[in-house]
């Protein structure tokens, strides 16, 4: 009876706590991320690794909650991100997108979206639906200007638009789709192109 209650105990206390510290774990490689039951895998690191696609195998961590995928030379994302339902933080900063990746627009639950120091130029109006979106990372891409949608984003809290040449003008009318959020620009200048 004794060796049942001790038993009982230790299931109670410390099976909780590996869960809860396993929320917390890093992964830096699918490989790694694979010795453990797929759907506890909530963190993955898989930046500066010269990928050039991303490998079908992260679409099975369903429970992800944290992609960081920057500094390699990945250029599109494949229809299989859509599984990561449970995304909140996705860091493709200092790729090689032109464009923005449209599957983004349907990650429901992205709170940080991390684009920084890529060469995209335009951002669609589907980002509107990312209504959950609290930190936009766009710096340094030659962006001309941002659809009327980013209004739609009530929870933003930050987006960054340093690097980017918005004229004096452009900056007050992006300020005033979202006035909740802060803004961040370089100097804005007038100058004739």
């Amino acid at each position: 009876m004794k060796v049942n209650v001790v038993l009982f105990w230790v299931i109670i206390l410390i099976l909780p706590l590996k869960s809860v510290s396993q929320t917390q774990k890093l992964f830096t490689s699918i490989e790694e991320a694979f010795l453990v039951p797929v759907d506890s895998v909530y963190r993955l690191d898989l930046s500066k690794q010269k990928m050039t696609k991303l490998p079908k195998e992260v679409s099975k961590f369903i429970n992800l909650k944290e992609l960081y995928l920057s500094k390699n030379k990945l250029h599109a994302l494949p229809n299989h991100l859509l599984n990561l339902q449970k995304l909140e933080v996705l860091d493709l900063s200092k790729n090689n997108f032109k464009n923005f990746p449209p599957q983004l627009c349907s990650l429901q639950s992205l709170k940080q979206l991390f684009l920084g120091r890529n060469n995209i130029q335009v951002i669609p109006d589907c980002i509107g639906q990312i209504k959950n979106l609290e930190i936009l990372d766009l710096w340094l891409n030659p962006i001309g200007n941002l659809p009327q949608t980013i209004s739609n984003l009530k929870k933003l809290k930050v987006i960054d638009l340093r690097g980017i040449n918005f004229s004096a003008t452009s900056q007050e009318v992006i300020k005033a789709l979202i006035p909740w959020a802060k803004v961040e620009f370089n100097k804005g200048c007038d100058c004739a192109h």
